[in-house]
């Protein structure tokens, strides 16, 4: 397996500023790999996946803990960021009215990546969401 170019991990405790200390790790990455260009999407899309595991990923009882590894890399062209948490729920983007104060995150997450996906761990022990962007990114079409 090819080593990635550039690579870093945090875990996070899955509390209600695992959003927050996501976004700064995040910021800090995307600073020093010169990837400013794509900060503002990076950021969103970061901020989305860790509120719905946040939100949506807990599968032990409310005062255990649990854990969100997010991983940030670039190689061959590509940033990914991969989220891990330990539900075995994979996620899926609903449609809801334009109104909703919730339900946009995947159609945000969609919206701003290039390709996204998810899959199990082969272990059972919960799930992947995995994001691409293009780096550099594609030209705008004139």
């Amino acid at each position: 397996m090819e080593q990635a170019e550039l690579q870093s991990s945090i875990a996070l405790s899955s509390d209600d500023l695992a959003p927050r200390r996501a976004r700064a790790f995040v910021r800090t990455k995307v600073t020093e790999w010169g990837l400013d260009a794509l900060a503002d999407r990076v950021l969103l899309i970061v901020s989305e996946l860790v509120t719905n595991a946040r939100r949506h990923g807990r599968t032990k009882p409310e005062g255990l803990f649990e854990e969100i590894t997010l991983t940030i890399s670039v190689r061959n062209g590509f940033v990914s960021i991969e989220l891990e948490d330990n539900s075995v729920q994979l996620p899926v983007p609903r449609n809801g009215p334009i109104e909703a104060l919730d339900g946009r995150g995947l159609r945000l997450v969609a919206a701003e990546a290039d390709a996204w996906t998810s899959r199990l761990n082969p272990d059972g022990t919960g799930k992947r969401v995995l994001v691409f962007l293009r780096w550099p990114p594609a030209p705008l079409p004139v």
